[in-house]
């Protein structure tokens, strides 16, 4: 699979890195760049978002600095203490209209940094400093969707390697993709399984087909999402499933129960380690600028209430969407334990 890019902008620092090679075999571009430093070309103000985003250029960099953060209180740490979040790529390929990074970036380029072994050894730093007995919740995909680039960075796989080492370490992969999860654990090229990968968790966002063709555009299906997650239950993978975030629609009611009752009847719920469900929910300064983005969308013009400097639907609201959802997979015969609320 060769990549096509309108530009490829490379850090100095990083031209001889090896994996700035090997990611620029399978990229073609109209032309490549030297920079000092990719903020140079991602940091600029008033950029156009969408023209960037159908007009893809490509930032090569190393990852300097904090590489390892605390966990955001707007996340679910699925009852870990030690909750953290690495990333090693910046934008997505997807398109979701309410996605928090248009509110986040004033770029729509993607970002990769080559140096994923400084943020193994940043990872590993933090694993010793934990107290003997606490497990390490770690999310390794929430400035991007990871499996879609697994092509071109092979970062998944990096990731199940050290999950496969590193037992005291959760590592959540999250996807509106379809992913061959087998595949990407255990790619044939490797020559040996690796010996346990039940740490690492591959978490698929669910919604409504009708809310995927309204807001998540260039995303899988929602039946391919639920094929990919099958198969990796019946190879028996670990598979979360969050309907994160639930959208305000006119009958989401409706949308939401037909969303459950498909899941139900295409999975085995006892084979999902655990399900997170939240509503929509965004940082006041990131949603001044997602509506500036998406000023036509339905998803981001709802008029949010503002509480501790977040966004998000009314209390009452929130509290209903919530409550229905829960009582829907109860009843689906998921037990109250494994459902974990945003």
């Amino acid at each position: 699979m060769m990549w096509q890019f309108n530009h490829i902008y490379i850090e100095k620092d990083i031209k001889d890195h090896p994996r700035t090679a090997d990611i620029l075999e399978k990229c073609r571009a109209n032309g490549i760049f030297y920079i000092d430093r990719y903020m140079d070309i991602f940091g600029r103000k008033k950029q156009d978002i969408h023209f960037q985003m159908k007009h893809r250029s490509l930032i090569l960099a190393k990852a300097t600095g904090e590489l390892l953060y605390r966990g955001s209180p707007m996340c679910q740490d699925y009852g870990r203490r030690e909750f953290y979040y690495t990333s090693l790529m910046k934008n997505c390929l997807y398109d979701c209209e309410y996605c928090f990074l248009k509110g986040m970036y004033d770029c729509g380029y993607l970002v990769v940094f080559v140096n994923i072994e400084d943020v193994f050894d940043s990872v590993e730093k933090k694993l010793s400093e934990i107290d003997k007995g606490q497990t390490m919740y770690l999310s390794v995909s929430f400035d991007t969707d990871l499996f879609s680039f697994e092509k071109m960075t092979g970062y998944c796989h990096l990731w199940a390697q050290f999950a496969a080492a590193h037992p005291d370490c959760e590592i959540e992969v999250r996807t509106k993709g379809a992913p061959d999860i087998d595949k990407i654990i255990e790619p044939s090229e490797s020559g040996s399984e690796l010996t346990d990968t039940s740490n690492f968790i591959t978490a698929f966002t669910l919604s409504p087909q009708h809310l995927i063709e309204k807001f998540e555009h260039h995303t899988a299906p929602l039946s391919e999402r639920l094929a990919s997650a099958k198969a990796a239950i019946d190879r028996g993978r670990t598979v979360r499933l969050c309907i994160d975030p639930m959208i305000y629609v006119k009958d989401w009611e409706e949308y939401y129960g037909e969303l459950v009752d498909l899941i139900a009847s295409s999975l085995d719920l006892e084979r999902v380690r655990d399900f997170g469900i939240g509503t929509f929910r965004i940082s006041k300064e990131y949603l001044k600028r997602l509506r500036a983005a998406e000023s036509n969308s339905e998803a981001t013009q709802y008029p949010f209430v503002t509480d501790g400097g977040y966004a998000g639907y009314p209390e009452k609201l929130k509290a209903q969407m919530l409550d229905f959802l829960k009582k829907k997979l109860q009843d689906a015969g998921v037990p109250g334990e494994k459902i974990y609320i945003s």
